[in-house]
């Protein structure tokens, strides 16, 4: 059932509880900078929105990481709105969630926005909504602002398109009046296997499209409403949507794909050389986008751009200061995206990957630079090797956090919030940083982990003890990514297990990231 107010929109099924780097201020920041831009500045007071929050998981990470920002952003669906508002009112973040629609949205009083953001919005959205979004864009965003947008692109789903329009008009004109969405969407997809096996030619001729099928019938059905079975699927090419913004003023600046980031296309050495260096960025990613056959893109686009000599954003760059946010071990040299993998240079990637290895604390790439291998780079590779190490989540840049006080109590209070929701489900698997500002994966064992620290204890039986305590005081099976857990004694093997896992290969990085302390105090 859709509910009027939806506007098409599925509402019955709420979302997944996902957390999206590429929506922190930092790492639009870097993204920008990166490519030869100004990014908005951060040392003083800022504004962030974010269009269709979700959850609100992301949204509540970066309030309570970056207090700087004031922070605000609107859910047509209430039921997310709530949620996110209980998580930041219990954790004390100062955030402004709405529930309301776009056009509510356009005409409240906001201050305007140096970063807004839209994560899988834009292509589920009517036409009408699109326009909204726009004036939006154009009526809220500061001058010299950043928009991170993502969205479904063609040609990647020009095989499957079919598909999904087989599937929504089953849900529409086969299921009977009052059937669930989730019972639609079983419904839909077995009547598409069906045919699929009886040799309609559709599939035989489009083996993507019977893949993607597959990969369908063994998904989560909240994953499945949101992706598929909105009223609204606009799949647009890239230039399309780049001339529709330009009514808000706005002009593209960078991709925030981990295929973009990681270089990719330069490593399809037979795709160099078709387009004239001087061609236009809107060929240019259209060409990109064909080369990859890419379904999906992440991009940034600026109101006002003001490009960077390569002198001056690579002082800047220099000048920045950067955090491991993995273990040294755990980094490889294969780098893998969505379109395929390639292996990184070892004589350009491994001085890097081992000066950071000591790194307690953010460092300059400037102070990188003291040691001996790192310093045989050229600061245009150490950059390079930088941007990937950022991609593939090795590092993370660190944009000064003068109010890091701060931003550290309120990230302990919401982290607490989170590890106490885990006594009793299993859906937020992220913890707030205040050193990186965005935030790290954390499954459930983990988080119990977490509030056991909190009460000093410390060594793997102290911690695998008491998160076995607190859940065996609930009197049910605990439930984790591999299944339920039925016996007392398969429970504490696997708290013992994961206990010593936790402190040979998480705490260390946590210590360094600021999310747990050795200090006792104010627990």
């Amino acid at each position: 059932m859709k509910r009027d107010w939806a506007d098409g929109y599925v509402s019955d099924i709420n979302y997944s509880f996902g957390y999206y780097q590429e929506l922190a201020p930092s790492f639009i920041q870097f993204a920008l900078l990166l490519n030869g831009y100004s990014p908005p500045a951060t040392h003083g007071k800022y504004n962030y929105c974010e269009l269709g929050f979700g959850h609100g998981v992301s949204a509540n990470i970066f309030a309570a990481a970056n207090p700087r920002g004031q922070f605000w952003g609107t859910d047509i669906n209430p039921d997310h709105a709530l949620f996110a508002s209980n998580i930041a009112n219990t954790s004390g973040i100062s955030a402004n969630w709405k529930d309301c629609s776009f056009e509510e949205f356009l005409e409240l009083d906001t201050p305007q926005f140096d970063f807004i953001t839209l994560h899988g919005v834009w292509s589920w959205i009517s036409p009408a909504a699109q326009h909204t979004i726009v004036e939006i864009l154009r009526r809220k965003l500061k001058v010299g602002g950043a928009v991170f947008l993502s969205y479904n692109v063609l040609p990647g789903w020009g095989a499957e398109m079919p598909l999904r329009e087989l599937l929504r008009m089953h849900t529409q004109y086969a299921s009977p009046t009052g059937t669930t969405t989730s019972n639609k969407i079983t419904q839909a997809l077995n009547f598409a296997q069906t045919l699929k096996e009886s040799g309609a030619a559709y599939f035989t001729e489009h083996p993507q499209a019977a893949n993607q099928l597959q990969d369908m019938l063994g998904s989560d059905s909240s994953y499945l409403a949101h992706e598929y079975f909105n009223r609204s699927w606009e799949i647009t090419y890239f230039a399309d949507l780049a001339a529709t913004l330009e009514a808000a003023k706005l002009t593209f600046a960078c991709s925030l794909h981990a295929s973009d980031l990681l270089g990719e296309f330069r490593h399809k050495p037979q795709f160099n050389g078709l387009l004239d260096k001087n061609a236009s960025n809107l060929l240019r990613e259209t060409v990109n986008d064909y080369a990859l056959n890419r379904r999906f893109r992440r991009d940034v686009f600026v109101r006002g751009a003001r490009r960077l000599s390569e002198q001056e954003r690579n002082a800047r760059l220099l000048a920045l200061k950067f955090m491991p946010v993995k273990a040294t071990e755990e980094i490889s040299l294969q780098a893998k995206t969505p379109y395929g993998s390639f292996t990184l240079s070892e004589s350009l990637y491994r001085p890097v990957i081992n000066a950071f290895s000591s790194v307690i604390k953010p460092i300059t790439l400037n102070q990188l630079r003291q040691d001996q291998e790192v310093a045989t780079l050229s600061v245009s590779d150490l950059v390079e090797v930088i941007g990937v190490m950022v991609a593939r989540q090795d590092i993370h840049p660190i944009f000064e956090n003068e109010d890091f006080s701060y931003a550290k109590t309120q990230c302990k209070k919401l982290n607490q919030v989170i590890a106490e929701r885990a006594l009793y489900y299993n859906d937020i698997k992220y913890l707030s940083s205040p050193v990186t500002g965005k935030a790290v994966e954390a499954n459930r064992f983990e988080l119990l982990f977490w509030l056991a620290w909190q009460e000093g204890k410390r060594t793997p039986e102290e911690l695998a003890k008491r998160g076995w305590e607190y859940f065996s005081a609930l009197g049910q099976p605990m439930a984790t990514a591999n299944g339920l857990m039925n016996t007392e004694h398969d429970s504490l093997t696997a708290f013992k297990n994961n206990a010593h896992r936790f402190v040979e290969k998480i705490l260390p990085l946590w210590l360094k990231l600021e999310i747990l302390t050795h200090d006792l105090k104010n627990k």
